[in-house]
């Protein structure tokens, strides 16, 4: 946009003022005021990717130390019985001998549901009449006995464990992931083989 602004000149010379009017009053003085454009910042200009390079050695003032942490035996011991009794009660569940609302308090939400459908799955199988005869699954699931349970601890508060189960003439595996929250240990993963 350009604006024209036509001021009084009161001190311009002789000449320009008989330019502008016939009379003793100096002209007026055209302004023309260029159009704004915008600044823009300069150019950064750009970083070569970083490509892999081996470092000779680490600098040992720069290393982190690791840390000292180690999991407590009244933890361990704790989480061990945690993870036997929830391996142990899940597999009743599958087998249509516990009910599934007494888990609610050991598993989180999304493990919860989990174990809620493939329960769901195993009555819809009972219930199918093409399975003939002697394959009712959740005759599998009964007098379940845990023989061994592993545990690992991960972090502060987070245990991992793998929990083997012998069920009438198998063995079955059952994975957890047990976390402290709040206070109360949430097994938040659990996968039954």
């Amino acid at each position: 946009m350009t604006s024209v602004i036509f001021l009084p000149a009161p001190d311009a010379p002789a000449g320009l003022a008989q330019r502008g009017q016939a009379g003793s009053e100096p002209g007026p003085i055209a302004v023309y005021l260029a159009p704004v454009q915008e600044v823009l910042p300069a150019p950064v200009p750009a970083t070569p990717p970083m490509r892999y390079r081996a470092d000779p050695a680490p600098d040992p003032a720069r290393v982190s130390p690791a840390p000292n942490w180690a999991s407590d035996p009244a933890d361990d011991a704790r989480v061990k019985a945690i993870c036997q009794s929830v391996a142990l009660a899940a597999l009743e569940v599958l087998g249509g001998v516990r009910p599934l609302q007494q888990m609610a308090r050991w598993l989180d939400p999304e493990s919860y549901e989990r174990l809620q459908l493939r329960a769901n799955l195993v009555r819809g199988l009972k219930q199918n009449p093409r399975g003939g005869p002697g394959s009712d699954p959740q005759l599998l699931h009964r007098g379940v006995r845990i023989r061994s349970c592993h545990l690992c601890p991960v972090a502060e508060g987070i245990y991992e464990a793998s929990v083997v189960a012998w069920e009438n003439e198998r063995a079955r595996a059952v994975a957890l992931r047990v976390q402290l929250r709040r206070g109360l240990w949430k097994v938040t993963a659990l996968e039954i083989g």
